[in-house]
């Protein structure tokens, strides 16, 4: 008779006993694997909540947005009448114009604020052009010390008197702001589109 390539064998009572004795030494071990993994995830969640409280500390430091509403309300209020000013636009009153330019804006904010407008300044007296901007909703995103960034959402109205036209646009401008002399100035001006 040809050898068979593996052997057979009987099953033992012996070999009954040997898985179970496994399952008990695992049965056994189980606590303790838990233990050691428990406290590992113990320790995890509290390094990642000291984590998570120092980005709060650095992103927020200073930032009294949320948590000063007499203030928050102030910016709030001052850059909305300085957007409304600056971005109104009569051609029979230009001089209006320029003198909310002389004292809302600040730095970079005079440049920038020239260029949007001056095809407004172009045009108007041929088109008998009036702008009239109005602040619908504004957010302050960050508020330290003298320093403010918001976003300010508005509808603008343009009329041409000559031809009886009226049209209505929406506008949307991240705003930086500076307090000076009891005052808030724009300092930087940010146009953003607005999503249709």
């Amino acid at each position: 008779m040809p050898s068979l390539p593996f052997v057979i064998r009987r099953r033992t009572a012996e070999d009954d006993k040997a898985p179970k004795r496994t399952r008990e030494r695992r049965v056994r071990r189980l606590p303790a694997v838990l233990g050691v993994v428990t406290v590992l995830l113990g320790g995890l969640a509290v390094w990642f909540a000291d984590e998570a409280g120092a980005v709060r500390d650095r992103a927020g430091a200073g930032n009294v947005a949320l948590t000063d509403p007499a203030r928050t309300s102030e910016v709030t209020g001052q850059v909305s009448d300085a957007v409304n000013a600056l971005f109104s636009y009569d051609y029979t009153d230009a001089g209006r114009t320029q003198q909310a330019e002389d004292s809302l804006l600040t730095g970079k904010a005079v440049g920038q604020y020239d260029t949007m407008i001056a095809q407004v300044r172009t045009q108007a007296p041929t088109q008998k052009l009036v702008l009239t901007t109005t602040v619908t909703d504004s957010a302050v995103e960050m508020l330290e010390g003298d320093r403010a960034r918001l976003l300010v959402f508005a509808d603008q109205r343009n009329t041409r008197t000559s031809g009886k036209q009226t049209t209505y646009a929406a506008a949307m401008l991240a705003v930086d702001a500076v307090r000076r002399d009891g005052r808030w100035k724009i300092s930087n001006l940010d146009t953003l589109n607005v999503p249709r």
